[in-house]
């Protein structure tokens, strides 16, 4: 066997081991009573938790006679996007129950995974076990359904590599339907194509992401609107959730939806052009423009200030440090304050399962806090780190769009 050969092994072995463990873990869930123990044994997760209560086990097939009444979803209506809503329901169609609700999900959701390590291994070769060998991976694959979001990105980024953008903002598109932030990447992917005086090219790939985005939100919209809207609604009216720092520091503003809505957004939109221009500052001495950096650090500002933030969005990041040439002390650090927000969000309901005392100040609960606010210390530091990191070896576009970028640098400096 070649090294490539090896390596190309490896990693998928590697992520192979680390989904058996994910599901080893949540499968302690179809074993025992949720009376609390489900937080208890860690093995807590939305799959099965959602299983009924979004009508999953009755086939609803969601958001066609969905609503949102007195701030909850009825009727199909999902708190996820279309693409995640249609996944629920027709792996749902598979299962007997709740328990093998579980089984069924993971074993459509695994493919996405193993999806992700092979594509990170194309771009970035021996650091795609980042992602693979990741604690992230065993704690959250079959957490939540973000798996799905996370391959599309990983395939926006292997075109984007490809020198082909317009495809990148075509799987952009699709993961928006999936989770919402893959959205936020057309704008640095838009302003790489500017940079590169391609206006035809930033043009067609902002037109091919939202235009995706569109034709797939557009039958449920027209079929029910108020049940497609439900989602975002939803989402509006939340009050900040306990792995939030909103949650522990700014309590009056963590419960009013309002207040919170604005903080979140002028904070989130303020790094996202802080980011951009960053982006065009580095532009001028290299000649490309560092998409890949501006949407890491997008990102790690949107997770930053988010109002939620759901133990599983850790996912998401995990590409960014196989990507871009970070010290691996940042993964390390990041992974052991994921894993005390973890421990400590499910011990903490635990305690309380059996004490029924929100306020009393346990071990779980103080793991929780210093968990959460050392994420956001990182994420804060990584903001800068992403934008100042030269992009993995191999995690570039295509040859002839770096020369094409630099010769239109040189072009200008000539006129000058």
């Amino acid at each position: 066997m070649s090294g490539a050969g090896r390596i190309t092994a490896m990693v998928l072995t590697v992520c192979c081991l680390s989904l058996a463990a994910g599901y080893a873990l949540k499968l302690q869930c179809t074993q025992i009573p949720w009376d609390g123990s489900q937080y208890g044994r860690l093995c807590y997760n939305d799959l099965q938790a959602l299983f009924e209560v979004r009508g999953i086990d009755e086939g609803v097939f969601p958001y066609v006679e969905g609503d949102l009444v007195d701030g909850e979803l009825t009727g199909g209506a999902i708190e996820y996007p279309v693409l995640t809503g249609v996944f629920m329901w027709a792996t749902g169609a598979l299962a007997k129950d709740w328990k093998s609700y579980l089984s069924v999900s993971a074993l459509f959701l695994a493919p996405f995974g193993l999806l992700t390590a092979w594509l990170a291994l194309k771009m970035a070769g021996r650091r795609a076990l980042l992602f693979a060998a990741a604690p992230a991976v065993v704690l959250y694959a079959f957490h939540n359904w973000d798996l799905l979001v996370v391959a599309a990105v990983a395939l926006g980024m292997w075109l984007w590599t490809k020198g082909r953008p317009g495809a990148a903002g075509v799987a952009f598109g699709l993961g928006a339907a999936l989770k919402l932030y893959p959205l936020f990447f057309l704008a640095p992917l838009v302003m790489e194509r500017l940079v590169g005086r391609d206006k035809k090219g930033a043009a067609a790939t902002a037109g091919a992401g939202l235009g995706t985005l569109v034709a797939v939100n557009l039958p449920f919209a027209l079929a029910n609107f108020d049940g497609w809207w439900a989602t975002y609604e939803f989402h509006r009216l939340r009050v900040a959730d306990f792995n939030s720092i909103y949650t522990w520091g700014f309590e009056s503003v963590a419960l009013d939806p309002s207040r919170l809505n604005l903080v979140t957004a002028v904070l989130t939109l303020a790094s996202f052009v802080a980011a951009i221009v960053w982006g065009l500052r580095r532009a001028r001495t290299s000649g490309c423009y560092p998409f890949v950096g501006v949407a890491g650090a997008m990102l790690a500002a949107f997770m930053l200030w988010s109002k939620v933030h759901s133990p599983q969005y850790a996912l998401w990041i995990l590409l960014f440090f196989v990507l871009l040439e970070v010290h691996i002390g940042w993964w390390v650090a990041y992974a052991l304050a994921d894993l005390a927000v973890y421990v400590g969000i499910f011990r903490w309901f635990y305690d309380f399962s059996r004490t029924q005392d929100i306020e009393a100040w346990t071990f779980a609960k103080g793991m929780l806090v210093a968990g959460v606010w050392g994420r956001a210390a990182l994420l804060a530091g990584l903001f800068v780190v992403f934008l100042r990191a030269r992009p993995a070896v191999g995690v570039e576009p295509a040859t002839g769009e770096v020369s094409q970028a630099r010769s239109n640098l040189d072009a200008r400096v000539a006129l000058q």
